[in-house]
């Protein structure tokens, strides 16, 4: 079930971050994209952000595999990387539904009839767009280290 899970996720390493590059920019990228945030877990030496599913339009590649709702999450990990950095990795799971035998090439149809399947070049590249734009806010952050982590 883990590799079908991981079937239909993109994932891209960002790099180094602070506490705070990760704690307020990373979440604000994704609530402008439409995601709401779902779980914030930090803990002593790692971050943990998940959004909850956000249901989309179908990129036109992925209907012409006869998709008729996509549905997208995005999941930020930070790991302790040195005294005030993280090592920042972004996820996103796709989840897709089709009508009933009309898509072959999915992996597993659960009883939710929510799926997952390769990712297209068209997600891809949405993926990039979110998963870039972090990257450039990590990049041009002011650096906050030491901020505690009942900071706002």
């Amino acid at each position: 079930s883990g590799v079908l899970a991981h079937l239909g996720t993109v994932e891209h390493t960002i790099g180094r971050a602070s506490l705070h590059d990760i704690m307020i920019e990373v979440p604000e990228v994704l609530q402008r994209h439409g995601y709401a945030i779902y779980e914030n877990r930090p803990t002593g030496s790692t971050l943990y952000i998940e959004t909850g599913w956000q249901e989309r339009a179908p990129f036109d590649d992925e209907v012409e595999e006869g998709i008729e709702y996509a549905r997208t999450r995005f999941i930020a990990r930070g790991r302790k990387a040195g005294p005030a950095t993280y090592t920042l990795t972004i996820s996103a799971e796709n989840q897709v539904r089709a009508p009933a035998d009309s898509a072959p090439e999915i992996a597993v149809r659960p009883a939710t009839g929510w799926s997952t399947m390769a990712p297209t070049s068209m997600y891809k590249a949405y993926v990039q767009e979110i998963t870039t734009e972090i990257e450039m806010k990590v990049a041009a952050g002011v650096r906050t280290y030491g901020l505690s982590l009942d900071t706002p």
